[in-house]
């Protein structure tokens, strides 16, 4: 079931992509061959230790490119309504999940790693600005890593882990 899970937001989440406008185009910097490395077009996930958030990743960098395109999917566990509960007719339903599609701001390879950082967003659950920055190692046709969002004003910072595999030719 859990497998199936990640498959399902995965490919509702591709599908919203797609259905959306193209990704902004997102800067990569790094050595020849760390680019190699990490050509090619990647999918996965994230899953937020802190926050319980999950959600999807693409990329794709083009061979002999400095420029990537790239999303990040964000399902949040907030029923995305103001209203208070007596007035909300889905109370005490499960939560409906909201996503949101996140930008990537730039991704920088060195020696087998991976670092960057997304566009600022607004936190679902604290309403704040959120700066996040990721790490993770490329092996082969996977790159696996950690990532920590701090609110812009200070408060509580969130981390998590994320995964993307490389697709077959």
């Amino acid at each position: 079931m859990k497998v199936a899970g990640w498959g399902i937001v995965l490919t509702l989440s591709l599908a919203m992509i797609g259905c959306s406008s193209a990704p902004a185009p997102v800067p990569v910097v790094g050595a020849p061959e760390d680019l190699r490395r990490m050509a090619g077009e990647w999918g996965g996930q994230y899953q937020g230790e802190t926050s319980g958030r999950s959600g999807s990743i693409i990329f794709q960098l083009a061979a002999g490119a400095d420029t990537a395109y790239g999303d990040v999917v964000m399902i949040s566990h907030q029923r995305g309504t103001s209203r208070p509960p007596e007035q909300d007719p889905s109370a005490g339903l499960p939560i409906a999940r909201t996503p949101d599609v996140l930008s990537i701001a730039f991704v920088r390879a060195t020696g087998g790693g991976v670092h960057g950082r997304l566009a600022p967003y607004r936190d679902p659950d604290c309403g704040c600005e959120l700066d996040t920055r990721f790490e993770g190692r490329i092996q082969g046709d996977v790159i696996e890593g950690t990532y920590t969002s701090r609110p812009v004003d200070g408060g509580q910072v969130q981390t998590g882990t994320w995964k993307v595999k490389r697709k077959k030719a």
